[in-house]
């Protein structure tokens, strides 16, 4: 599987550090400075059929340890900040960042408070340490279209111009399968007949 991620690191005394993970596989750890583009190459034959796991996130902001703040402020806007934005996080070529659901997941150190929120809403950007995540499934194409465009299924809407629908498959699976095992059976059958015929 190729996995590219566009994006851009933003120094605040020192460039921010990126890690991406698969499957709690560390993947890629190094510096961002500005414009980056990571190519990785990930061996299909690790990934699992079911819960595979990405997470991508940014480890090396300081909150005021050793009285270091990877943040400058004057007359209080921000005029400086260490921060990771993402432009693209691709999977064999398709755009995953919607999957990410504008949820950064938010790791705490330093003097940030207790009570600062686990999870803050962010489209592209890291402002600190934590990691946007998302699973998928194989097949990964499979997978990608339904994580990205499927939806619950709404029943109040009349069946032939109901679009939640679209991508719910089950009914339709389940007649595949039926209609699968019964062509086998007659298969086994017709076999079976055709074997009684050669003997004789």
């Amino acid at each position: 599987m190729k996995i590219e991620i566009n994006l851009t690191g933003n120094f605040c005394n020192t460039w921010p550090n990126l890690i991406v993970e698969l499957n709690k596989k560390k993947i890629y750890d190094g510096l961002i400075k500005e414009n980056k583009t990571i190519n990785i190459e990930y061996q299909d034959n690790e990934l699992l059929e079911k819960g595979n796991v990405f997470v991508i996130g940014m480890n090396n902001k300081r909150f005021g340890a050793n009285r270091q703040w990877d943040t400058i402020s004057k007359d209080n806007k921000i005029i400086q900040d260490k921060t990771i934005v993402l432009h693209s996080v691709k999977l064999d070529d398709v755009d995953c960042m919607q999957l990410f659901k504008n949820k950064f997941h938010v790791k705490r150190t330093d003097r940030q408070p207790t009570y600062f929120p686990d999870v803050v809403e962010s489209v592209d950007t890291m402002n600190y340490n934590g990691y946007f995540t998302f699973g998928f499934e194989l097949p990964l194409y499979n997978s990608l279209i339904n994580n990205k465009f499927k939806i619950p299924v709404d029943q109040n809407k009349s069946y032939f111009s109901n679009y939640t629908k679209v991508f719910h498959y089950d009914e339709e699976k389940s007649i595949i399968n039926s209609i699968k095992e019964k062509l086998r059976t007659i298969n086994e059958k017709s076999g079976n007949k055709r074997s009684k015929v050669r003997n004789t």
